[in-house]
C-alpha cells in the first residue's frame, strides 16, 4: 500500500460519486440497532432492493468508471508493465479483504479469552475467505482484462451481457423450478465447496460474496466502464456525453425490467437484473451529476463537498472506520456493546427509534469528515 502525495486535478463527478457510495456505506454499516431501524436502511434478506443494497453495486461501479482512465494513462507500457500492475492490485485486494477478515475472530480471542482455543487454529477452521475486497479484487482482475482484450464499446457491451446471460442460465440449469432459492441454489452449492460452508459469512452455508456472484459482479464492473469511457469521450461535447449516458441507461432498466420477470432481483446472488437495474441508475446517476457539475460548477463542488472528500481517498474509509466500529461492538459497557449503549442513553430517549438511530449513524458518517478534510488539505491518498 502507498501513501501518496497528489497535486494534480481529480474529475470530480467521479470522487463524488465514489464518496458518495463509501458514505452509503459508513451509513448503513453504522445502524447500532438493525431490528428497529428503516427497512431502507437494511439490505433486503433475499430479494428487492434497499438502500444498503446500493453501496458495494455502487462500488463495483464506479471502479470500473476510474479503471476507464487507467487504460489512457497507460497507454504507452508494455504488455508485461500492464499485466504486472493490474495483477498486483487484484492480489493485494484479495490478500487486504483476508486479513482483515480475520478480525472478528482477533477480537474475540483478544475481548474473550476465556473462551480458550488457539486463534491460529480458529482462523484455519472458521476464518472467512472470501468478501467484498476479495470480490473487488477479482472484478477488477478480470474486468480489467477483458477490457484490454476486448476494447472496443461494442465488444465490452456484449460481453457484460454474455456474463450476465451465463450467471442466469446456470441458477436456472441448476434447478429449474425454483433457481433462486434460500436454501438450495448454484452460488450455494459453489460456496459448499469453495471456500466451505465453515468459511462462508458468519459460517452460514451461503456467502453474500462468494464465488459465483463474481460473475454478474464482473458485468457491474464493465458497465462502468462503459459509463466511464462516454464520461471522458474528448471528441464529444459535456451536454452530448450526459445523453449517452442517459441513454444506456435507460436501456439498462428497460432490460433490467424485462429481466426481472425471469430471475430475481438480489443482491444476496448478485442477479442480471439486480445489475442491470443498479448500473442503469448510476449511469442516471452519474450522468445528471456531471451535468450539475458542468452548469453549477463551483455551488456543486461546495455541495458536495464532504462526498469528495471521502471519495479520494476510498481505500482508507472502507477499511478504517469499519474496524473502529466492530471494535465498538466488541467493548463492553454493563455488559452491553458501548456503540448501542451510547445510542440507548442518549438520542433514544429524546428521538425515539428509529428515527434515533439514522441520527447516530449519520453522526458517525460526520465524525470522519475531519480526517478526510485532512487528508485531502495534505494532498495524501492512500492507494494500492
Amino acid at each position: 500500500m502507498l501513501i501518496e502525495f497528489k497535486n494534480n486535478r481529480r474529475l470530480a463527478a467521479i470522487d463524488i460519486f465514489r464518496g458518495l457510495t463509501i458514505a452509503i456505506m459508513l451509513l448503513v454499516n453504522s445502524l447500532p440497532n438493525f431490528e428497529q431501524a428503516y427497512p431502507l436502511l437494511l439490505h433486503a434478506p433475499w430479494a428487492g432492493l434497499t438502500i444498503a443494497d446500493l453501496a458495494f453495486p455502487g462500488f463495483v461501479f464506479i471502479m470500473g468508471v476510474s479503471a476507464s482512465l487507467w487504460f489512457g494513462k497507460h497507454r504507452e507500457d508494455s504488455f508485461g508493465e500492464k499485466f504486472s500492475m493490474i495483477l498486483k492490485r487484484s492480489a493485494l485486494l484479495f490478500l487486504i479483504g483476508l486479513v482483515l477478515n480475520q478480525f472478528p475472530l482477533l477480537l474475540q480471542h483478544w475481548f474473550s479469552p476465556e473462551a480458550g482455543g488457539s486463534l491460529m487454529r480458529d482462523i484455519m477452521e472458521h476464518g472467512r475467505i472470501m468478501g467484498v475486497l476479495q470480490r473487488l479484487g477479482l472484478v477488477y482482475f478480470f474486468g480489467m482484462v477483458i477490457t484490454w482484450w476486448l476494447r472496443s464499446e461494442k465488444h465490452i457491451a456484449i460481453m457484460a451481457l454474455l456474463l450476465l446471460a451465463l450467471s442466469s442460465t446456470c441458477f436456472h440449469l441448476y434447478d429449474t423450478t425454483n433457481p433462486f432459492s434460500p436454501d438450495n441454489n448454484i452460488s450455494m452449492l459453489i460456496d459448499g465447496i469453495f471456500p466451505g460452508a465453515a468459511h462462508c459469512y458468519l459460517g452460514k452455508s451461503f456467502d453474500p460474496e462468494g464465488l459465483y456472484g463474481t460473475i454478474a459482479a464482473t458485468a457491474s464492473f464493465l458497465w462502468g466502464m462503459l459509463a466511464g469511457r462516454q464520461l471522458t469521450m474528448e471528441s464529444a461535447p459535456i451536454f452530448e456525453r450526459v445523453l449517452m449516458l442517459l441513454v444506456s441507461g435507460t436501456l439498462l432498466l428497460i432490460l433490467g425490467g424485462a429481466w426481472s420477470y425471469m430471475d430475481i432481483i438480489s443482491k444476496q446472488l448478485w442477479t442480471a437484473p439486480y445489475v442491470l437495474f443498479t448500473s442503469g441508475g448510476f449511469m442516471w446517476g452519474l450522468g445528471l451529476l456531471q451535468m450539475a457539475l458542468s452548469l453549477f460548477p463551483d455551488f456543486m463542488e461546495w455541495l458536495f463537498t464532504p462526498c469528495r472528500l471521502f471519495g479520494t481517498n476510498p481505500l482508507f474509509f472502507f477499511i478504517v472506520p469499519d474496524r473502529v466500529l466492530l471494535l465498538l461492538w466488541y467493548v463492553k459497557v454493563q455488559d452491553t456493546a458501548i456503540y448501542p449503549w451510547l445510542w440507548e442513553h442518549t438520542l433514544l430517549g429524546v428521538l425515539g427509534a428509529p428515527l434515533s438511530i439514522l441520527a447516530v449513524a449519520l453522526i458517525w458518517v460526520l465524525l470522519w469528515l475531519p480526517v478526510a478534510s485532512f487528508f485531502h488539505k495534505r494532498q495524501i491518498i492512500f492507494k494500492l
